[in-house]
């Protein structure tokens, strides 16, 4: 049993310098890393010489700090999120473009969601979207989305205390009840929308997108400023739904 509890613990410590390359252009030291993470810089050290003998970090010869490596990128673009991303991201653009506000392919994980392909909005004034942005699950219309794909029941106990704090106070679900009574808003409409649970002032519609076996596995996404595009709500409904059939017959076709 202390074993198995060692290794988690050191491969979540790895996964968090790698967080800390990913989200940099330009190769980081050791020493930086180990400030970041308030780490022991031996130890930081040791974990970088063991990732990048596996080829998941690599050093650059100049500056002798270190960036992603080349299996990381590798299997990265094997998963399953790459190739969702790549077969949405035409249908993201043309919903984009549609509606001229920023369209996203989200999935969710555990207690989050996740965007992994996205088109932000020409507007100025527009919400953000950026890839590798993560959100709060109980607030979210993606959850939402893809929760309401599942058998009746199947997430009893998912609201926790702690994914209920997560969520803020803007959240209309509140406890299982509220969840259960908007997963059967969303079967029946074929889409969630969400009004400034979120982000204040900001409304959300999203609408599942399934795999070849049928269940869903990621939601579309259109985000917008409510005062510029709460007159809009329905057709937002209506092309967000076909988006995410078009998505989910080309995962079909391609299986």
């Amino acid at each position: 049993m202390a074993v198995a509890r060692t290794n988690t613990s050191g491969l979540a410590r790895d996964v968090e310098i790698l967080e800390v390359l990913a989200e940099s252009s330009e190769p980081i030291g050791v020493s930086a890393i180990a400030r970041r993470l308030s780490r022991d810089i031996t130890q930081v050290s040791r974990a970088l010489a063991t990732l990048a003998e596996a080829g998941i970090v690599r050093r650059d010869p100049v500056t002798r700090g270190y960036l992603t490596g080349w299996r990381l990128a590798a299997l990265s673009a094997r998963s399953m999120e790459s190739r969702l991303a790549e077969i949405s991201r035409p249908h993201l653009r043309t919903l984009a473009s549609t509606l001229n506000e920023t369209a996203m392919l989200a999935v969710l994980r555990s207690s989050q969601t996740i965007v992994i392909a996205a088109q932000i909005s020409p507007h100025g004034l527009g919400a953000y979207g950026r890839v590798g942005s993560s959100y709060p699950a109980a607030s979210s219309s993606t959850a939402r989305a893809v929760m309401a794909g599942e058998p009746e029941g199947s997430w009893e106990g998912w609201l926790t205390a702690e994914r209920l704090a997560e969520a803020g106070e803007r959240c209309i679900v509140r406890n299982e009840t509220d969840l259960a009574a908007e997963l059967q808003r969303v079967r029946e409409l074929g889409a969630c929308v969400t009004w400034g649970e979120f982000e204040e002032g900001i409304v959300n519609i999203s609408a599942a997108v399934r795999g070849a076996h049928g269940r869903p596995i990621a939601a579309v996404s259109i985000s917008a400023p409510e005062f510029r595009f709460a007159d809009n709500v329905d057709s937002g409904i209506r092309l967000v739904k076909r988006a995410a059939m078009r998505i989910t017959e080309e995962i079909a076709w391609r299986e």
